[in-house]
């Protein structure tokens, strides 16, 4: 399954649309479960309806998409009013389904898709008409995709809102070509920095603006984006104080974007510090994502505005493909985030850090192949932890777990920088390690040795002090042209038992 999400991780980056995101997510939930069909629905409880929006179907089973049932005694309805989300034996949970009857559905798997205000959106699903076993991990990984799917959703609105709002300015300014220059350029740029700079630019070639500033606001404060632009931090602070925020207003799609000669006598004060005429007027185009002002431009106008309206126009439509820009920006900085996490997943047990089985057998087979260009060898140590059932019994499972953490340090400070430490599963280890022609079998003994002497002695855990008798430590070296890591494990597995034999006899 590591394998399986780690190529889907690899794939997230790449989708633009809920269509894009959700097929790889359909695929990879067969795979991983087994499951003949799985699918994405979406709920309209005014109207009664669920919809099948996207499906991935094999076998016997196929739901087609556009398939439309009535939500009200639905499986997924079921599931989520007794929060069941997983069971193998439909008809005896579920035997009044007649939609289960007719399909002949045995294994069910289903969770809500919720959209960012908590409401329901659909769900996400997975039917079999083969009794099913499913583990634990796959809904957490269904939770994820549930979480990427909604947060997809989200974009995929804000991103046709904010088309709309900028499709309606350009619509009513058909001769402006300012507003595609500057639409173009956001779509084009690959930072909120340039794109900044460049729409500034094109507003003071336009000839409307005698002054456009660009700036960007942090937690630490504004900042400007180019050569004199400091001289005017003190106008920016204010003006940014005075246009309130596009989600702080009720009534109106977006703030006036104008600083009256009412307010506080800033545009006097403006006019006189900067040798402005008394005909001078200022503006503020807002960079806003997640109700937050994040960047903007300070406009400074010298002549009297004789089409006020046209030019509020483009200075809210640039304020729109500015913010889409910067939400689609932060946008990816979190989907690379998630796949970052994704691909550590796939590659690391969670509760220890260290490697897992798949990423073991990955770097044994690399380790092999470099032993028999080098003419070396590799060590390879197996390691159980004696007793680890009767201390889950005796002191509960939180403490069993602060040991392996506790154990997997030890180990890995006992390697050297180039060894590999991973769990195998449960109480076992493994550890790698290249070592010299053959491998000698005293400097084997004493890689064992080294790794035997840490897992023994005394662990101080939360709740208690454990003196831990040690583990059974086994292992073996690799042999000339020996390839298969699958086979060399066995090997050292079959050490380890045999070591673990001589301590429960004496």
């Amino acid at each position: 399954m590591e394998f399986l999400i780690s190529q889907f991780a690899r794939s997230l980056s790449g989708a633009e649309n809920l269509e894009q995101l959700t097929r790889p997510i359909l695929e990879l939930l067969q795979r991983i479960t087994g499951l003949e069909s799985t699918y994405l629905t979406v709920i309209d409880e005014s109207k009664g309806v669920q919809t099948i929006l996207f499906s991935d179907n094999s076998g016997s089973i196929n739901l087609p998409e556009g398939m439309e049932v009535p939500w009200a005694d639905t499986l997924c309805k079921r599931a989520m009013d007794e929060r069941r989300y997983f069971t193998d034996d439909v008809g005896k949970i579920w035997g009044d389904s007649e939609a289960a009857k007719d399909l002949g559905l045995k294994t069910y798997l289903s969770v809500p898709v919720n959209n960012l205000d908590g409401s329901i959106y659909g769900t996400l699903c997975g039917a079999s008409s083969c009794s099913s076993t499913v583990d634990p991990e796959v809904l957490d990984v269904l939770e994820l995709c549930s979480e990427l799917i909604a947060y997809q959703i989200a974009r995929d609105a804000a991103a046709r809102d904010s088309v709309r709002r900028a499709r309606r300015a350009e619509k009513k300014l058909e001769s402006l070509s300012l507003i595609a220059e500057i639409g173009e350029l956001c779509f084009r740029s690959y930072t909120l920095d340039s794109a900044l700079i460049g729409a500034a630019g094109l507003l003071e070639e336009s000839g409307e603006w005698v002054r456009a500033v660009p700036f960007v606001q942090t937690a630490q404060g504004v900042n400007t984006l180019v050569d004199g632009g400091d001289a005017w931090l003190g106008r920016i602070r204010e003006v940014v104080d005075l246009i309130p925020l596009t989600d702080s207003l009720n009534n109106r799609a977006h703030p006036d974007p104008f600083v009256s000669a009412l307010e506080v006598g800033l545009l006097e004060s403006l006019q006189s510090e900067a040798g402005l005429s008394s005909d001078a007027s200022a503006a503020l185009i807002s960079v806003e994502t997640r109700g937050r002002r994040v960047a903007g431009i300070l406009l400074i106008q010298e002549k009297v505005l004789t089409e006020p309206e046209n030019n509020r126009q483009i200075i809210i439509s640039c304020s729109n493909y500015l913010s889409l820009l910067a939400d689609r920006l932060e946008y990816l900085t979190q989907l690379e985030r998630a796949n970052q996490e994704l691909v550590v997943y796939a590659l690391h047990d969670p509760l220890t850090g260290l490697a897992n089985r798949r990423y073991l057998v990955e770097e044994l087979a690399r380790m092999l192949a470099a032993a028999e260009r080098n003419g070396s060898c590799v060590y390879v140590a197996f390691i159980d932890l004696d007793g680890f059932k009767y201390i889950n019994d005796q002191h509960g499972h939180e403490a069993g777990d602060h040991l392996l953490k506790g154990m997997a340090k030890r180990l890995r400070e006992a390697t050297r920088a180039g060894d590999l430490v991973s769990r195998y599963g449960g109480d076992e280890f493994v550890v790698l390690s290249s070592a010299g022609a053959e491998g000698e079998s005293l400097e084997l003994e004493a890689f064992l040795g080294r790794l035997r002497s840490v897992t023994t002695g005394q662990f101080i855990l939360p709740e208690l002090t454990l003196d831990y008798g040690g583990a059974s430590v086994g292992g073996v070296a690799s042999r000339p042209g020996e390839r298969d890591p699958d086979k060399l494990l066995a090997r050292a597995d079959d050490a380890m038992y045999a070591i673990k034999k001589v301590r429960k006899q004496s």
